[in-house]
């Protein structure tokens, strides 16, 4: 990739939360995750009933579908309007509780928690360590200084043997400056690569995020799954 690269954009939290107010969520999806629902034995290892961690959840529809197979699924959202939609979009019954840093959102079974607030104030204090995770443009959606803290901190969650599905864009930083951030296999490795095996699974041309990215056949879609080595 070659060009200037131009100042990415810093995406803190509220970044995010204004996104929401605004009704700007075109990263949201209706349906479930292709690449989820064709890796999804990669990555519950053909096991029953596993806890899955979706960082910045959003309203993913994913979770009431992975929570109707039987599995327990607990997601970090920092917007708090994105957890209740979720719950009243899929017409779950819930409850709501005040933490020390957090509001936890349970449903009526108990199978789907989503915690809302920083997720940098979430921790194995509150849920044990994570066999499984999608990550759907979490890591991507942070500016790189936050990566690297995001990297480390999500490296607590997780057991020794998590498999760890990461989905993101790569593309040309001349031309785009994100979000979602680019996130190069160089990059990835230098934050994950000391622990963790990295394996590419899917890489295929995706949505245009301007007009000279379409123009340049970028971005890719890049699903990797992580295991520890």
């Amino acid at each position: 990739m070659s060009g200037e690269k131009l100042m990415p954009t810093k995406t803190h939290p509220e970044f995010w939360n204004e996104r929401w107010i605004k009704s700007e969520i075109g990263f949201h999806q209706s349906n479930n995750h292709k690449y989820l629902e064709k890796h999804l034995s990669k990555l519950l290892s053909n096991q029953n009933k596993m806890r899955i961690l979706f960082p910045f959840c959003g309203k993913a529809v994913d979770m009431a579908w992975l929570a109707s197979l039987g599995h327990e699924v607990v997601g970090v959202e920092f917007v708090q309007m994105a957890c209740e939609q979720f719950f009243s979009e899929n017409n779950i019954k819930y409850s709501v509780k005040d933490l020390k840093d957090l509001k936890l959102f349970t449903s009526e079974d108990g199978r789907i928690k989503l915690y809302n607030g920083d997720f940098f104030k979430f921790n194995s204090e509150l849920e044990k360590p994570f066999e499984c995770v999608w990550d759907r443009g979490a890591y991507g959606a942070l500016h790189l200084d936050l990566r690297i803290k995001y990297a480390e901190h999500m490296k607590n969650l997780l057991s020794p043997s998590v498999r760890y599905l990461l989905d993101v864009f790569e593309y040309d930083t001349s031309l785009f400056p994100g979000p979602p951030h680019s996130c190069p296999l160089e990059e990835i490795q230098q934050h994950f690569g000391s622990e963790f095996q990295i394996e590419l699974l899917e890489s295929e041309k995706t949505i245009s995020l301007n007009q000279k990215l379409t123009e340049a056949n970028q971005p890719l879609d890049k699903l990797y799954f992580l295991s520890r080595k």
